[in-house]
């Protein structure tokens, strides 16, 4: 099923009843997803209320793809400025598919539904916990354990014991 929701702007921005309750809507449609397509507009970049909806959408454990709408239109300078941009602002969102779209032409979502299908398979995909645990021995590597009283916390294994879907 795919829902399209209405965009959401600034708290501060919002005044009437029937707006209130479309972002409450979409809060709600994103906690119920399994993937999560975040449109951010070429023209406007990366707003903050863009970043705000993706920390929900992560809080909410959803599978993300990034998809940048009025991609036409644009000289190659200014793609080349969005394209910095998005990696300096969500540089630490590796493992999203970005696609760079026309809407109105319909330009550049020929593979935009084959990552929202990767997306969903990743997320659905049972992770064994010999698996788990060498992920979590490579971020230990990396990463170390806080002390406690003076002691180092010891983590042996990880299992997973639900996954996010409901």
């Amino acid at each position: 099923m795919l829902i399209d929701t209405a965009g959401v702007r600034k708290r501060g921005k919002i005044t009437d009843a029937v707006e209130k309750f479309s972002v409450i809507k979409t809060l709600q449609a994103i906690e119920d997803a399994n993937v999560v397509m975040l449109v951010i507009d070429a023209r406007e970049g990366i707003s903050d209320q863009d970043l705000s909806l993706l920390g929900f959408i992560l809080n909410s454990g959803r599978s993300l793809v990034i998809v940048v709408n009025k991609w036409d239109g644009l000289s190659q300078e200014v793609k080349e400025q969005v394209k910095e941009t998005l990696d300096f602002r969500l540089g630490f969102i590796d493992f999203a598919r970005v696609h760079f779209i026309s809407a109105l032409h319909g330009s550049g979502v020929g593979n935009l539904f084959e990552s929202v299908r990767e997306a969903y398979d990743s997320s659905t995909r049972r992770v064994g916990t010999s698996m788990l645990t060498r992920i979590m021995t490579m971020a230990v590597e990396d990463h170390q354990p806080p002390l406690v009283r003076g002691r180092r916390v010891k983590l042996k294994y990880a299992h997973a014991f639900s996954s996010s879907l409901n």
